[in-house]
């Protein structure tokens, strides 16, 4: 089935700046993961919702720290450089050297064997799913929470989106599972950056479910490789090496120009999730309370909103959807499933998949 795409009015827009950042970024640009004697906040956003998060989060911290006497500080507000203080967070071996606030996209960290053993499984962390979202999650969902003190904040989403210009030599496939058949030779592109594939959640679902050749089988379909900027703009084009089916995060979809003609697939097995985790020291939960209400924020909200994001309480959790199952990614280590779901890729990939 085909739907429009959900776009932003123009006024709206705040076009994402990840192929050309805020500042230029180099692996220990100065800017440290934690503040001595602050209250400290980290937040490893999608690319596409950073300038807004930034913008939102800002504004609350400037208030905040105007009638506080200890103040709130985040990297993010100082255009940190991510990988570098990714690689604080990771060495991290007591609570002084972790943030009293993590909220986080990407779950190679927080998932991983060690850290989530350090600090998730011991209870020096809390995660916090609200008590609203809770009801309303399916069981299994709602159990994981509780029992591995999973902190589920927020979810987006991740879809096929269809390049409409093009005439399509297969039918539309009508589930994850079946983008594995060769009937979709070099009809795919997925979003990704400096030489790596960002689809780890779905290719977990392909291993979960068809087997470790799943992942091999389906990078021999995949064409390219390229940003999700590189996608938006090469959809409803004349560049010869587009294809008609696109894999993107919907906080890159809704930035696509209206004139572009394209749309969204939807999937039997629904979209896959891009879950964002938070999580509070146990220690310092009261100190961290307006922060925690203001995650919660109409605020917030409206910003992630515009990525297509939704906190775990207005997301409708009735509808269909994929991600792998929770049991099985707490019995891995989160990390080292990545890393080797890149090797099989890579395997299966053409030597230029990566060129744009």
């Amino acid at each position: 089935m085909i739907k429009s795409i959900k776009r932003m009015d123009r006024d709206e827009m705040i076009l994402s700046t990840c192929s050309s950042p805020l500042t230029k970024k180099s692996t220990g640009n100065g800017i440290p993961l934690l503040k001595k004697g602050a209250l400290n906040l980290y937040m490893n956003m999608p690319c596409p919702l950073k300038v807004t998060a930034k913008m939102v989060i800002g504004e609350f911290a400037e208030l905040y720290n105007r009638s506080h006497e200890v103040p709130i500080y985040s990297p993010m507000l100082l255009d940190g450089d991510s990988k570098g203080i990714e690689g604080e967070l990771k060495a991290a071996q007591s609570e002084d050297e972790i943030p009293e606030i993590l909220i986080a996209s990407g779950l190679h960290t927080v998932l991983s064997k060690d850290f989530k053993k350090r600090f998730i499984d011991s209870g020096i962390y809390t995660g916090i799913t609200s008590e609203t979202a809770l009801v309303k999650m399916p069981e299994s969902y709602r159990k994981i929470a509780k029992e591995n003190n999973i902190g589920i904040f927020s979810i987006g989403q991740w879809s096929i989106v269809c390049d409409l210009s093009l005439n399509t030599p297969a039918p539309y496939p009508r589930r994850w599972t079946d983008l594995v058949d060769p009937l979709y030779k070099d009809l795919v592109t997925v979003h990704g950056y400096n030489g790596k594939a960002s689809i780890a959640a779905l290719l977990l679902v392909l291993r979960e479910q068809l087997g470790k050749n799943a992942v091999i089988d389906f990078a021999g379909n995949i064409r390219n490789v390229w940003h999700f900027a590189e996608i938006l703009k090469r959809l409803d084009s004349s560049e010869p090496r587009r294809t008609p089916f696109n894999l993107l995060p919907n906080a890159a979809t809704v930035q696509m120009p209206s004139k572009k003609n394209a749309a969204i697939l939807e999937f039997e097995d629904g979209p896959v999730l891009a879950p964002m985790l938070m999580y509070v020291k146990t220690s310092r939960m009261d100190e961290c309370r307006p922060i925690i209400n203001f995650m919660q924020s109409t605020a917030i909200r409206r910003a992630l909103r515009r990525g297509d994001f939704f906190l775990a309480d207005e997301f409708d959790w009735s509808q269909p959807f994929s991600y792998p199952s929770w049991e099985y990614l707490m019995k891995n280590d989160y990390e080292e499933l990545v890393a080797e779901l890149d090797v099989e890729l890579k395997k299966g990939l053409k030597a230029d998949v990566f060129q744009t």
